[in-house]
């Protein structure tokens, strides 16, 4: 169990992508890493889907308000369109977030989570994966936009999209 005594901090809101959000839950509590879900409110269902819950839905341990002092020792920002456009807009995310890779915590961002980074401000001088629609925005927020399919740069881990978990996780592990 490679992440034994470690803190993972999955951070989504309605919107995310379920294949980015179960694959790595599971991946982590599978190498014994204790998984705290932090959403906009605890306890409340989160879904994937647009206009309703149409994927896999997840429940809220915490709300990010509620989040410890404590920095995790994995920050993982699932993607889809919605959950990182609603969370990139959220002040208390961005300074968490910016708390995080400022400390040097595994940050990893999937799909359109890296919006999450660029509203953070931390990708500035960072190599980023992401898919190619998202191009001009890392770009604009200083980032350097990566067509491979997961990028380490630091302490900033970044995947295109569910397709790479493997290779994303086989790169985690190397940098935790």
């Amino acid at each position: 169990m490679r992440l034994m005594d470690k803190t993972v901090v999955l951070l989504i809101a309605e919107g995310y992508h379920d294949h980015e959000f179960w694959f790595p839950y599971y991946r982590f509590r599978e190498e014994g890493a204790k998984v705290i879900v932090a959403a906009p409110e605890a306890g409340v269902v989160y879904g994937e889907g647009r206009n309703g819950k149409d994927g896999l839905e997840a429940r809220a341990d915490i709300s990010i308000s509620e989040l410890p002092d404590a920095l995790p020792d994995i920050l993982f920002l699932p993607g889809g369109i919605y959950g990182p456009l609603a969370l990139r807009n959220m002040p208390n995310v961005c300074e968490y977030v910016r708390r995080c890779v400022d400390s040097g915590v595994l940050t990893c961002a999937i799909c359109h989570a890296p919006w999450i980074l660029a509203s953070a401000d931390v990708i500035r001088g960072k190599a980023v994966s992401c898919p190619d629609d998202m191009r001009w925005d890392v770009i604009g927020a200083g980032a350097t936009y990566s067509n491979e399919a997961v990028t380490l740069d630091g302490n900033i881990l970044t995947c295109v999209y569910f397709g790479f978990l493997p290779e994303m996780f086989r790169l985690l592990f190397t940098a935790i």
